[in-house]
């Protein structure tokens, strides 16, 4: 018959942590307890002893720091593992012209777990066993990429659209498809020096030549090189960023001071393409 120490028990009282030294047949261990009993220590080393006990083992007796727990008719054995966590798969789904096909983006990296186990014997008998997993090395997932084909319902793709830079108007319709319709507040610059301050290369900070078709946008709400298409202006290509372009802000390229003068401020339909 066993007498298994259960949560239930005084004796898994807990107490401030205290370091005891238990001394088993065969080894010494130096442990860290909050149990306020010997029968409180063995219910956390998870022992169940046999109903007669151990002789000269008080199980009620009061724990306390640097005490000796003499436990010379156990013995202990002690191993570990360590296996491999292989990385999990995370799909995601991108558009672009050209073929369809699956891509590996990031390859992931394996984890590394360490189990450590504690055996406990009383003549011969197991009575107890302690368990520790340790992660020596997190698991990164593998991301796969399923990049479906872009059709002309879609829109140009980026590099017609900076081939093309179409002047802005009405007269090009949205796209049949997109993921969804913002509206933003739009300004307009021209890449000269008026615009740009007496320093301006003429390009973006993404380094496309600016002026029609390209436009700055809060990358927060709007990643770089996103196809879009406005209302008034046409398709465009998020290339460019600026401080005064935060949240729901848009500036868009033209050529000369006068076409920024006409186009003003206005409210838009931004239509942020796949």
């Amino acid at each position: 018959m066993l007498l298994i120490v259960g949560l239930s028990s005084p004796a898994v009282t807990q107490g401030d942590s205290k370091r005891v030294i238990a001394y088993l047949a065969n080894d010494t261990l130096t442990l860290d307890s909050r149990a306020t009993t010997v029968g409180g220590l063995l219910d956390e080393l998870s022992i169940e002893l046999p109903s007669e006990g151990m002789a000269g083992l008080a199980l009620d007796a009061a724990l306390t720091d640097g005490m000796g727990i003499p436990l010379n008719d156990m013995e202990v054995v002690r191993g570990h593992d360590v296996r491999e966590v292989e990385p999990v798969v995370q799909f995601s789904e991108g558009w672009r012209y050209g073929p369809a096909g699956v891509e590996i983006v990031e390859p992931g990296l394996a984890g590394q777990v360490r189990t450590d186990v504690t055996l406990f014997f009383h003549d011969g008998q197991e009575v107890g066993r302690r368990q520790r997993e340790t992660v020596l090395r997190r698991m990164h997932p593998k991301k796969v990429v399923y990049f479906h084909t872009l059709t002309a319902d879609d829109g140009p793709g980026i590099d017609e659209i900076l081939k093309l830079r179409a002047r802005p108007g009405s007269h090009t319709p949205p796209p049949a498809r997109y993921r969804r319709i913002v509206t933003m507040e739009s300004s307009a610059y021209e890449p000269g020096p008026q615009s740009c301050g007496p320093f301006a290369s003429g390009n973006t900070s993404c380094g496309l030549k600016a002026g029609y078709g390209v436009v700055a946008v809060d990358p927060d709400v709007i990643p770089l090189y996103t196809r879009l298409y406005i209302e008034g202006y046409g398709y465009a290509v998020a290339g460019d960023v600026g401080s005064a372009i935060q949240g729901n802000k848009i500036d868009l390229g033209m050529l000369t001071v006068d076409e920024c003068y006409d186009w003003g401020r206005r409210d838009v339909k931004v239509y942020i393409l796949y």
